[in-house]
């Protein structure tokens, strides 16, 4: 794995020699993009082990967050976890192959299916959740008191209430 300037590093740099960009949003951002790729990292290492995708993982915990019979249109899923139509038939393919989803006739458009978890997916979703979740919480109880994770919860929940 290469090593990266850090973002404190970024930010000393930028202080000195483009000060003008010094801002605490430039921080902020500068922060939240590093992080998103310091968690896929982790979470990429995870999934191997699983032999899931992220695509295929946010696939599977989607379905597995809705009620039972747990199904979704692909049209529904793919909007749900930001990925082209094309990604989604690809991600479908290889978990219906793998026993993780049935495709089900659609009750009242017979031009459209579901999109079923199956129990097998259910345990698969719940095992690699509960992996990834483990991991998030060693991470984050590494650096930050529960108080100051729950705070930061709102804050980001309220931030993306605002830009999405």
């Amino acid at each position: 794995m290469e090593t990266k300037q850090s973002v404190s590093e970024i930010l000393a740099d930028i202080r000195q020699n483009w000060p003008e960009w010094d801002t605490p949003e430039t921080a902020v951002m500068l922060g939240i993009i590093r992080l998103n790729d310091l968690v896929k990292e982790r979470n990429i290492r995870i999934l191997n082990g699983f032999g899931l995708t992220q695509a295929g993982f946010e696939a599977l915990v989607t379905l597995r967050a809705q009620p039972v019979p747990r199904r979704m249109t692909p049209t529904d899923l793919y909007q749900a976890i930001l990925i082209t139509s094309g990604g989604m038939t690809k991600v479908l393919k290889q978990l219906e192959e793998e026993g993780d989803i049935v495709r089900e006739d659609h009750s009242s458009d017979k031009r459209s299916r579901y999109v079923r978890l199956t129990s097998a997916g259910e345990k698969r979703a719940e095992a690699v959740m509960t992996a990834v979740s483990e991991d998030e919480k060693r991470a984050l109880q590494g650096a930050l008191s529960d108080q100051q994770i729950a705070q930061l919860g709102k804050v980001l929940l309220r931030t993306l209430e605002k830009l999405e």
